[in-house]
């Protein structure tokens, strides 16, 4: 666009917004790619925890609370702990456990976030 003999490259004063889908594509892909790095116990936790998780996809879930309490964070842990059968000492049994909590939390931000960038491209849809 020229006014007054000045040139003005709309794309570079407006970029086109990044498709939603694209760019959670895109980071889902980095974040599968980190995990594979995992030591191989850890990805078979985080595994479990990503299926245990699963069951909290939904509206209304603590996950989605507001603010997610210490006592469901704790107990999602300890079920996952369960399920693995951990075998150690109690020191490594304890510090597994407190693994566990840091990988739900870090599950439950990674979760919360797709959900909210997704309830907000959307919020705007009007179905007519």
């Amino acid at each position: 666009m020229n006014i007054q003999g000045l040139h003005y490259d709309l794309n570079t004063l407006f970029p086109k917004e990044v498709d939603f889908l694209e760019e959670e594509e895109v980071c889902l892909k980095d974040y599968e790619y980190l995990r594979r790095l995992y030591p191989r116990e850890v990805r078979l936790m985080a595994s479990v925890l990503e299926e245990y998780m699963d069951r909290y996809e939904y509206e209304g879930s603590p996950m989605y609370a507001q603010y997610p309490d210490a006592v469901t964070i704790y107990r999602i842990a300890s079920e996952i702990y369960k399920k693995l059968s951990f075998k150690g000492s109690d020191k490594e049994k304890a510090q597994l456990k407190n693994m566990l909590q840091v990988m739900v939390c870090q599950e439950m931000y990674i979760r919360r976030r797709r959900h909210d960038k997704f309830c907000k491209k959307f919020q705007n849809l009007h179905i007519r």
